[in-house]
C-alpha cells in the first residue's frame, strides 16, 4: 500500500496539458520504487512502461527535510477508480485502485 505524504495533506498536484491529466504525488519514503498504470500482471510484461520516480525534497512543519519518491501518474478520469500497480524495495508487485477527486 502507498500513501501520499502527510505534509501535503494527502494531496497531489493535478496538471492538464493537451487534454491529458497527470497528478504528481510525493510519497512518504523511497520504498516504492516504481508505479505502473494498470495491473500488477501487466506491469511484469516485457513491453510494460513503468513510471520512474522523481526525488522530491519534503520540508516538514518542524523544519526537517526528507527526500522521498514522487511520481507523475496519468489520470484517465476523475471521480472513478482506476488500476495502479506498485513495486517496492522487496521486488513484489501489488495491485491498487486509485481515485482522483478535486479538493474542495
Amino acid at each position: 500500500m502507498f500513501k501520499v505524504n502527510e505534509e501535503y495533506k494527502d494531496l497531489g498536484e493535478l496538471t492538464v496539458k493537451d487534454g491529458k491529466m497527470t497528478i504528481h504525488i510525493s510519497l512518504t519514503s523511497e520504498n516504492i520504487v516504481n508505479l505502473f498504470p494498470g495491473t500488477a500482471d501487466d506491469a511484469q510484461k516485457d513491453n510494460a512502461v513503468l513510471l520512474e520516480p522523481t526525488k522530491d525534497e519534503v520540508k516538514y512543519s518542524d523544519g526537517t527535510t526528507e527526500t522521498v519518491n514522487g511520481f507523475d501518474v496519468p489520470v484517465p478520469y476523475l471521480d472513478k477508480e482506476f488500476d495502479l500497480a506498485l513495486i517496492g524495495t522487496k521486488g513484489k508487485w501489488y495491485d491498487h485502485k486509485v481515485k482522483v477527486t478535486l479538493a474542495e
